[in-house]
């Protein structure tokens, strides 16, 4: 029997990983506030599940430091202050720049192609205003660290982008600061593409 034509089984996401995106979403999106506390019998009624995916879904989310779980407390949202913010903007910073650097020594032209498309469409969505800007966004830097094509890289930056989405989220709602991301993109872009390409020659 020939098996040239066959694909691939695609295995369904658990119900633990679709409550856990749902509720990151939530967290990201400022429908649930910073510290505040959340209550798997509620989550678990507007989500339509049992509690244990809720309850599970809260251990993935402390993973990501996008939950406190207090013991005989409860679980919370989140807060950061001014360290923790400058924190996590440098080690954003360094995992991003450090990606960059990989992927331009490495796939420069393709690097180019993908942060571009990622550009239009980031600027498509802003014209629909500040909410439709910030998937895309994200998307833009997600793509710029997946680039590398360093496994490492990509799961210690996915591991913080919860986070970090969700403060930006809440620093970047008006028309005009969504425009400044979006312009710093394509300068930073181009400047480091060009910069790495300079340095082979």
């Amino acid at each position: 029997m020939g098996t040239s034509n066959l694909e691939k089984v695609r295995r369904p996401q658990s119900l633990t990983t679709l409550v856990t995106e749902q509720i990151r979403d939530l967290i990201i999106s400022d429908k649930l506030a910073l510290g505040e506390q959340l209550s798997e019998q509620d989550l678990s009624e507007q989500l339509g599940v049992s509690r244990t995916p809720v309850r599970e879904a809260f251990q993935r989310l402390e993973m990501e430091r996008l939950v406190e779980i207090r013991p005989q407390r409860g679980t919370y949202v989140f807060q950061y202050n001014i360290t923790e913010l400058r924190e996590i903007s440098e080690l954003r910073e360094i995992l991003e720049t450090g990606a960059l650097r990989m992927a331009i020594a490495h796939h420069p032209d393709l690097l180019s192609r993908v942060l571009s498309e990622k550009l239009e469409a980031a600027e498509a969505a802003l014209a629909q205003g500040p909410a439709g800007f910030q998937s895309y966004d994200s998307a833009f830097h997600e793509s710029l660290v997946r680039a590398s094509h360093n496994r490492e890289i990509i799961e210690a930056y996915l591991r913080v982008s919860g986070r970090i989405r969700a403060i930006r989220f809440r620093l970047t709602r008006t028309d005009e600061r969504s425009e400044g991301p979006s312009r710093h993109h394509e300068t930073r872009r181009w400047r480091q593409i060009q910069r790495g390409r300079g340095s082979r020659r």
